[in-house]
């Protein structure tokens, strides 16, 4: 394999200057709370050692349309030269920001020899509308109304489903723009109680879907903003929105049952352009009692069912000047109520990928046909035809085949996944707006002609999280595992954090995405991601202080799991480590407290053996789950104790922090007294049990290294395999390394008989699957209840991937990658492995290669980051210290018994 590191060498030393400037984790953002503006940068230079000793920053106030530019004038804050090596996670420290503002910001940064920099291309943010009076917009709808959808081609018999959707109301409003003055600046704040999609003068505003996203819309809803400057035109001017039920209105959750029950009965609409002309004048057009309303092409839009378009019906020019709107009838209206309304903090949910079907087969039936698409994905089809006016066009969607070589679709239990078309008349093209299919294969059944490859796209959406993690080694399946595990991310993180994009469920569940959060972090960028999403969490928080077990709770009561309830502490800090934000700690930290509190009040004894709600223990364990619930609770809280001791030293609390620790030490002498025998031995001899005490140290150290051979013996009683589900297979790779097992790890991760992640990938999986036996060639499927093939929490494999073949970690005590541990774990049959992490401060790569005698380690680092570099077989204190740049280091390659 290539080494795809560039050569080792000092090279010309260039200027060191700030890049990639960042708002809130976002690049300008149009709408961020005041108080989550944190600033950000990465740096740019050439050279080894190159480091930042100092900061500028300045702020200014963009007055449209009349004030200064974004470099002129003066500053409304200077931070001036602050001595640091601080480039993320910076406060703003001026007066109060304005909402509905506009503002600009800069930063320039002095290097290692105490040389300025020139100041950086400015980057700009806008807060957030004041939540009394900056709004003037009322809700507008047309309420719940139902109608059926039959295609003529399925006869007279309408889907009892699709006869309970609601069509898609249309909305629109014309106005006017007199020309004596020109627009200086135009902005778009919307969002519904649904799914919406905005239009204005006849263009689609922006390029989101399954806006504004999912909330516990009884508690918060976020909207958007959008710059629609250039959209406008003198004269007639028409804005316009598409709204549908969404998670809203439609249905989700377990036995597709309407969202009406949860959240409300039909989509509504909440837009205000806010036009500034020339001469400083603003005019705002709301959404209220004059606008027009119509149901017309979509008949039905729902995100487990599907959509339903009658093209005949399009109301062409519907949303643009010069439409004869007089059949539109009036919209209902209401004023807004005490839910909060906030910008959205989380990046948008996009089109990221298209791919083209790899093969395109016959089925039984008449123009029925199967695609392959070759990759199990999340997102929709978009079919071009030239039809007949009223002909019907049908797509099912399925991640695999059955045995006859049809679409199985037993494991989506009640959703349909199902969207049809009837065509107007010529070349069109059939495309969804407003929901989301998880599939490999499609039947689309009615296409006139020949289906060519070109005529056909998946395209692939989720939220915009863009990648920062790549891996390449000697090992195809080694690398077709990581992209899986990628792919499995993508597919699930739409808005929120879901188990599974494509059965009657799709919940944020937490458990998943706590063990699966730094994995996460690693493969993409997730830090406005997961901020977004830890206010759901939040949001469901009861009275009590459980956390939920889902977020946002779609009303189901569930809560106060161990594993999954734990997410409240365990992601917030996964988010300090990997990106350095102590804001989200700060804006946690009471909602965490609470939940310690009832921890501590509900299990006096230190044992957590109360309120453990459902108690999903260690979920889909192969086999027989015998880790004890409390053993599992227990050490969850201990973890979190210990969480908590870091996270309040983070945020400047260091007698809370002690208060912590002195609990963690109490929970943990309970622990070891309730389940550690003198041998090392645990009540339960499960993997998980013994993973769990070993990675949460509750473990006596004296008996760590014995209690890390009973793991290795039940690994080798299991014919060495794994017996982890959910909540141990995190942990159990990394636990091995940790604990000198590399041999052990590298045979688990090599492992091709079930259960093992190479059998997955085997057996042709380009997802994750949610058990590890989901097909086998002896059983075929498992039971279609809980059988997902698109389920990320078991490749949370990837942390160890990234920590310990590549040696990507953090040293101790130390968050936002400013200082690294470097320290390679290479094995198994892999001969070489290179990778990269892009961090909060910039791309840090690091690969190796063995041959017989030798083990060859290069690293390349950004500015203002260090590291310590620690071979396989050397002490800490033959490390060496590195800085920025490009690095070689060479030692002995062990055998594998020494690795052992």
């Amino acid at each position: 394999m290539t080494n795809p590191l560039r050569p080792v060498g000092l090279g010309p030393v260039g200027g060191l200057r700030p890049v990639g400037l960042r708002c809130a984790h976002l690049t300008d953002p149009l709408g961020v709370a005041p108080d989550r503006v944190r600033f950000g940068w990465q740096l740019d230079g050439t050279g080894n050692g190159r480091r930042q000793t100092g900061y500028q920053l300045q702020v200014f106030e963009l007055k449209v349309p009349s004030g200064p530019g974004p470099v002129s004038g003066s500053p409304i804050w200077d931070s001036g030269r602050v001595r640091s090596a601080d480039c993320t996670d910076i406060g703003f420290d001026g007066p109060a920001l304005a909402r509905g503002a506009r503002y600009w910001w800069q930063v320039r940064a002095w290097d290692e020899d105490g040389t300025a920099s020139d100041w950086a291309e400015p980057a700009r943010f806008e807060t957030e509308l004041d939540q009394s009076d900056g709004w003037q917009a009322s809700w507008i709808g047309l309420g719940p109304i139902r109608e059926s959808f039959a295609p003529p081609a399925q006869g007279g018999s309408p889907d009892p489903i699709a006869s309970s959707l609601n069509p898609a109301p249309y909305l629109r409003l014309a106005f006017d723009l007199a020309g004596a003055v020109p627009v200086a600046c135009a902005r778009l704040h919307v969002t519904a109680l649904g799914l919406y999609e905005a239009r204005l003068n006849g263009r689609r505003v922006g390029d989101a879907f399954l806006a504004p996203g999912w909330t516990d819309y009884a508690k918060r809803v976020q909207y958007q903003t959008y710059d629609v400057t250039e959209l406008l035109r003198e004269g007639e001017n028409v804005i316009g929105a598409i709204i549908a039920d969404g998670w809203y209105s439609g249905f989700g959750g377990f036995n597709a049952k309407r969202a009406g029950a949860h959240y409300g009965d039909a989509p509504e609409l909440l837009a205000q352009l806010a036009v500034t002309f020339a001469d400083g004048n603003q005019r705002l057009i709301v959404t209220d009692e004059h606008w027009q309303a119509s149901f017309a092409a979509i008949r039905h839009a729902d995100l487990l069912m599907g959509e339903a378009h009658d093209l005949r019906l399009e109301p062409h020019g519907w949303d643009g000047p010069g439409y004869d709107d007089a059949g539109w009838r009036r919209v209902k209206t209401r004023p807004r109520d005490g839910r909060l309304l906030v910008a959205d903090p989380g990046p948008p949910v996009r089109v990221t990928e298209e791919i083209t079907p790899v093969s395109i087969r016959p089925a039984a039936g008449p123009r029925r046909l199967i695609l392959d698409f070759g990759q199990n994905l999340t997102g929709w089809l978009a079919i071009k035809v030239t039809a007949a006016e009223g002909s019907v066009l049908r797509v099912r969607h399925a991640e695999a085949l059955d045995d006859d070589g049809d679409l199985y679709t037993d494991n989506l239990r009640t959703a349909r996944q199902i969207d049809e078309f009837i065509t107007g008349d010529g070349t069109q093209t059939l495309e969804p707006r407003f929901t989301m299919h998880g599939f490999r294969y499609a039947e689309i059944t009615g296409y006139p002609g020949d289906l060519a490859s070109e005529d056909v796209l998946a395209r692939v959406a989720h939220s915009d999280i863009a990648p920062t993690g790549t891996l390449l080694s000697s090992q195809g399946w080694l690398d077709q595992l990581f992209r899986v595990i990628d792919w499995s991310q993508r597919g699930n993180f739409i808005s929120v954090p879901t188990d599974c994009p494509q059965r009657d469920e799709r919940l944020g569940w937490l458990g998943d995405a706590q063990i699966f959060a730094r994995t996460a972090s690693y493969n993409r960028d997730v830090a406005a991601f997961f901020a977004k999403w830890l206010d759901d969490v939040t949001d469901a928080q009861l009275p009590s202080g459980a956390f939920p077990d889902i977020a946002p709770t779609l009303h189901i009561p569930w809560s106060g799991a161990p594993a999954w309830s734990d997410a409240g502490i365990i992601v917030p800090w996964t988010m300090w480590k990997m990106y350095g934000d102590t804001a989200i700690l700060h804006r946690h930290l009471g909602a965490m407290t609470a939940w310690m509190d009832l921890l501590e009040r509900s299990n006096p004894d230190y044992l957590r053996s109360r309120d453990l709600g459902n108690s999903y223990n260690d979920w889909l364990a192969p086999g027989r789950d015998d880790t004890p619930p409390e053993l599992l609770g227990t050490a969850y809280w201990a973890h979190d104790a210990a969480l908590m001791g870091e996270i309040c030293d983070a945020i400047g609390r260091p007698d809370e922090a002690a208060g912590y620790r002195a609990s963690r030490a109490k929970i943990g002498s309970s622990f070891a007294e309730a389940f550690v025998g003198g041998d090392g031995q645990l009540t339960s001899g499960s993997q998980t049990a013994y993973v769990l005490g070993l990675h949460m140290g509750l473990i006596p150290a004296e008996l760590a290294a014995v209690a890390a051979e009973h793991l290795v013996s039940a690994i080798r009683a299991a014919d060495w395999h794994l017996t982890t589900g959910f909540v141990g297979v995190g942990y159990l790779l990394p636990v091995l390394s940790s604990s000198g097992y590399d041999a052990v790890a590298y045979r688990l991760l090599g492992q091709d008989s079930r259960p093992s992640w190479r059998y997955m990938i085997d057996q042709g999986a380009t997802t994750i699957w949610e058990r590890w036996d989901g097909w086998s060639s002896e059983g075929g499927f498992q039971s279609a209840w809980m059988n997902s093939f698109n389920h990320y929490a078991l490749g949370s494999v990837g942390e160890w991937l990234y920590r310990f073949l590549l040696g990507i970690d953090q040293a101790p005590g130390t968050a936002g990658f400013s200082d690294l541990l470097l320290r390679p774990h290479p094995g198994g049959q892999v001969s070489s492995a290179y990778g990269s992490y892009r961090s909060v401060r910039g791309l840090i790569s690091a690969g190796w290669e063995r041959s017989e005698d030798q083990l060859t380690y290069r690293v390349e680092l950004p500015p203002n980051v260090t590291a310590t570099v620690q071979l396989p077989g050397e002490t800490a204190d033959q490390a060496r210290r590195v800085g920025s740049g490009a690095h070689e280091f060479a030692g002995p390659a062990l055998a594998q018994a020494q690795l052992a």
